[in-house]
């Protein structure tokens, strides 16, 4: 949100020392990672369910931190007790609950944002959700009559068929129909109950957003993933035409026609006082990429059957495919890379891709490493901050002894039940979600920043030699001799996973 926002032209709050609000928080998952690699600020969080904020209260103390509480009560009966805040966040919140508590929500915004804070509200939105009503509808229709959630559930997963393999050919609708369905069937059952099966879900347009802000004292900014307001994002065609038609249009209006030109279906609006409005670049101010810090983690992968011998392929964090053959872009895949979870600004990247553009003087290298971090920014390739980010300010000068962030160990023991609804994370504020075999679960809590990758894999070989725990295989290899290989193999392997998943410091 800070780094967005600097994008948009705007000040904000350092976040060292920040006070953040979450509405619908539920057990705290969104705002716990930044609790804990910010100790300094005052974090607050918001939500109905009072089971959700129980666990988040028992995931909160198991952490031992001292500058989160969550409050299980409704946004509407936030006063100015609560006093004022320098990010506030409602995800998920508001196209799911009524209209008198849509409008309670913008007037929090209102009172409770300080005056450079920045609030981020996300919410479905057309053109893009119009065959997500039909879908919806049709889901409601057929699962009415359901008394368990179970049953409405499986009745509304039923109506996807007749919307899919059922749909006539001559239906106009049918490949928005198709697409919307395919999308749904990619996601969990909570999910679709939580996103299709609500009493409400009102998606709206983006021009109308804006004007119901707008008549509580909140300016919309922009989107906080600012590559999506550039038509370059999506092609040279949506470029151009865009650029045509949106020309000296207001930048309301010019965002609005370009989500009429992606069929746009959901947004994460950053909101300031209205006051600031004048201070709100009318795009991202993309010369402004140059001052970020930088990271990212890149796995190389099969490159598509036929695809050109120099072209690599890789995923991203986000598991997200990438193919180039571009040096520079390989540069710095690669350096960032090499350092995840860290980042890096550009200068640290223009040395560090150096060696590998030898026929460039600096300044070519510079040119040529911020060409490859806007591609890089317009496919939404790479985390950014503009702070240094929490993984920066770890010891990295004992990197030979590995640490976990705090609460991986206590995390991934809860989540052994269903019903726990706090998630793993990492602190560039990713869900984990990872399956170990019983010796890797059995190290974690040794990954303290004691011991040495060789002194894990001693206690592990010990382990297994005792029978405590059983190889990955799942054999146990009690009293069996020369286990440093096998053990070493384990510890390397765990190590490496943990690092790209961005808990290990």
């Amino acid at each position: 949100m800070q780094a967005a926002a600097y994008l948009y032209g705007l000040d904000s709050v350092s976040l060292e020392k920040a006070r953040v609000l979450e509405l619908g928080c539920a057990g705290g998952g969104n705002i716990l990672p930044f609790a804990v690699a910010y100790v300094q600020t005052d974090v607050v969080g918001v939500d109905l369910s009072a089971v959700q904020v129980e666990q988040g209260k028992a995931a909160i103390a198991a952490l031992g931190l001292a500058n989160v509480k969550l409050h299980a009560m409704s946004l509407t009966d936030i006063d100015e007790s609560f006093g004022q805040f320098d990010y506030i966040i409602a995800h998920g919140v508001f196209s799911w609950v009524p209209p008198e508590v849509r409008q309670a929500m913008l007037q929090l915004l209102r009172a409770r944002l300080s005056p450079k804070g920045v609030a981020y509200i996300s919410y479905n939105t057309y053109p893009g959700w119009k065959a997500g009503d039909t879908v919806r509808d049709a889901m409601l229709l057929h699962s009415h009559s359901a008394h368990s959630g179970e049953d409405k559930l499986a009745a509304a997963k039923a109506m996807l068929n007749l919307l899919s393999d059922g749909i006539s050919a001559s239906n106009p609708l049918a490949p928005s129909l198709r697409a919307a369905v395919a999308q749904l069937r990619t996601h969990s059952d909570y999910y679709i109950a939580h996103e299709y099966l609500e009493l409400f879900n009102n998606p709206c347009y983006l021009l109308e957003f804006a004007a119901m802000a707008q008549e509580f004292g909140v300016v919309h900014v922009g989107d906080s993933e600012p590559h999506v307001e550039l038509g370059a994002t999506f092609g040279q065609n949506v470029q151009l035409n865009h650029s045509l038609i949106a020309l000296s249009q207001p930048r309301i209006m010019r965002q609005q026609y370009l989500d009429f030109a992606v069929g746009r279906n959901f947004r994460k609006s950053l909101l300031v006082h209205a006051e600031r409005s004048d201070d709100i670049a009318t795009s991202p101010e993309l010369e402004k990429l140059a001052d970020l810090r930088w990271a990212g983690h890149f796995t190389q992968a099969d490159s598509p059957e036929g695809s050109p011998k120099e072209r690599v392929s890789f995923t991203n964090h986000k598991n997200n495919p990438l193919h180039t053959s571009e040096i520079h872009v390989l540069a710095v895949i690669r350096c960032l890379s090499q350092v995840w979870p860290r980042s890096l600004t550009v200068d640290e990247l223009v040395i560090a891709c150096s060696p590998t553009l030898p026929e460039l003087d600096a300044e070519g290298v510079r040119q040529q490493v911020l060409a490859a971090l806007h591609t890089l920014f317009k496919l939404n390739s790479l985390r950014y901050t503009l702070a240094p980010s929490p993984y920066d300010k770890a010891d990295y000068a004992k990197g030979e002894h590995p640490r976990l962030i705090p609460g991986v160990q206590w995390l991934y023991k809860q989540k052994q039940d269903p019903a726990f609804g706090v998630g793993m994370f990492n602190l560039w504020h990713d869900s984990v979600n990872i399956r170990l075999a019983q010796a890797e679960a059995w190290l974690l809590p040794y990954i303290d920043g004691t011991h040495s990758r060789k002194q894990l894999a001693s206690l592990l070989r010990d382990a297994l030699t005792r029978g405590t725990v059983p190889n990955t295989d799942g054999k146990l290899l009690k009293g069996q001799r020369n286990l440093d290989t096998v053990a070493d193999k384990i510890v390397v392997k765990l190590l490496d996973l943990l690092k790209r998943q961005g808990v290990l410091v």
